[in-house]
């Protein structure tokens, strides 16, 4: 049977893909210092590879990376940071495998080009070549909201419950995934026929075993972080903003067509309703950026860093502001595939709002989950977005290891 136009292009964004994951593994292998957190997580995997299973003192989550990149290399007799460095790559292919596999059971018919274009968000590509927890992480959230389609809610809760061990915070999207599928039900139904019925209880009773590993685990160590030492750096019922308002910066920044068409339905509805300018006008002015003394140090190195000083006051904190505002207009126009993904919205304030420093790496999972449940208008305008953010995500590729800068 002859290939179809459409399927000649699968394979060659697939060729692009792998052909690009690749040469920036070859490129890290040359890259021989560890980058940034990479002082922490490498000697850790080379603690459990040495048989010495004691935790670092300056792990904030628990082990469970570490232990899984230490068993792969156990198994295949390896041992270089290289070695480590390939493993966490094949976490990132498995999160744009997982990504494809959730819009394809949403009905995308361009899917398998949409998760090409996602392979390659900026945000994540630099990190499939560093030896950091989050793209396992990803690739775990993304597998449990892929089972969940598919009404495999068991599986689904057990791959949540190794997430938390990746992660701690993953607890959220124990709590959101039930809900998430619960909701027509709950926007149609009583609470009685809710409360009876059997599917109810079928898509909520697994999650109960991540949420109750995570309490048990906090009741029992006495605190969320693994290790107490560093445990000043992530408080425990605490909420901070700037995680958020990070996030609708870089949405401006990141997807450039989408926030324009966003911002002129804003722009139409503010005509209508004046009064709604000084609404958003005064949302931005009371907009400050604050995060962990961490945010206020190396400002030369981490591009945060930098964005936040330059922020911080003056005349730049209240054009920032004005850009947060702008980004949340024009992210509520998004169109979803499922009515319910409005869900996300609360969900991933809460989970951002849970980190004290601000850290472009957190906002990985609600953008991911994010760009899986959206409906996409603009084919040309999704184009020229994964154009700029294949050359962009080189350009950090570059950076990074090379250490010229960090995210």
């Amino acid at each position: 049977m002859q290939a179809t136009r459409s399927q000649w292009w699968n394979i060659l964004a697939g060729a692009v893909c792998l052909t690009v994951w690749l040469l920036a593994l070859i490129y890290a292998h040359t890259m021989h210092p560890q980058v940034a957190d990479e002082a922490v997580h490498i000697p850790q995997i080379q603690d459990f590879l040495a048989g010495h299973f004691t935790a670092s003192a300056g792990l904030a989550m628990l082990p469970g990376y570490h232990l899984l990149v230490a068993g792969v290399m156990k198994v295949l007799t390896l041992h270089s940071i290289t070695s480590m460095r390939v493993i966490s790559a094949v976490f990132g292919l498995a999160s744009s495998v997982f990504f494809l596999g959730i819009r394809r059971s949403l009905g995308d018919a361009s899917a398998f080009i949409y998760s090409s274009q996602f392979f390659f968000f900026p945000l994540l590509f630099p990190y499939y070549f560093l030896v950091y927890t989050d793209i396992l992480s990803l690739a775990l959230i993304l597998a449990a909201m892929l089972l969940a389609l598919k009404q495999r809610h068991v599986i689904a809760a057990l791959i949540l419950v190794a997430s938390i061990g990746v992660r701690q915070n993953n607890v959220i999207w124990a709590a959101f995934l039930p809900l998430f599928f619960l909701w027509p039900s709950i926007d149609k139904q009583s609470f009685q026929q809710i409360a009876l019925s059997k599917s109810t209880w079928r898509t909520l009773l697994p999650y109960a075993l991540p949420i109750g590993a995570f309490f048990g685990y906090w009741a029992w160590h006495g605190s969320i972080s693994a290790s107490s030492k560093v445990a000043y750096e992530n408080p425990e019922l605490s909420f901070h903003p700037g995680n958020v308002y990070f996030f609708l910066f870089l949405f401006l920044v990141l997807f450039p067509f989408q926030a324009w068409t966003g911002a002129r339905k804003v722009f139409s509805t503010v005509r209508t309703k004046p009064w709604l300018a000084f609404v958003l006008i005064g949302a931005a002015a009371s907009i400050k950026l604050r995060g962990s003394p961490d945010n206020y140090a190396f400002a030369d190195y981490f591009l945060r860093n930098a964005v936040i000083a330059f922020v911080h006051g003056g005349w730049a904190r209240y054009a920032f502001g004005i850009l947060v505002v702008l980004g949340f207009c024009s992210i509520a126009f998004t169109r979803f595939l499922l009515p319910q993904s409005w869900l996300l919205y609360p969900v991933c304030a809460f989970y951002l709002c849970s980190y004290w420093l601000i850290e472009n790496r957190y906002t990985m999972i609600p953008f991911a989950l994010w760009m899986a449940l959206r409906q996409v208008d603009n084919d040309a305008a999704e184009r020229w977005t994964m154009a700029g953010w294949f050359i962009l995500s080189q350009v950090f590729v570059w950076g990074i290891l090379s250490h010229r800068f960090m995210l």
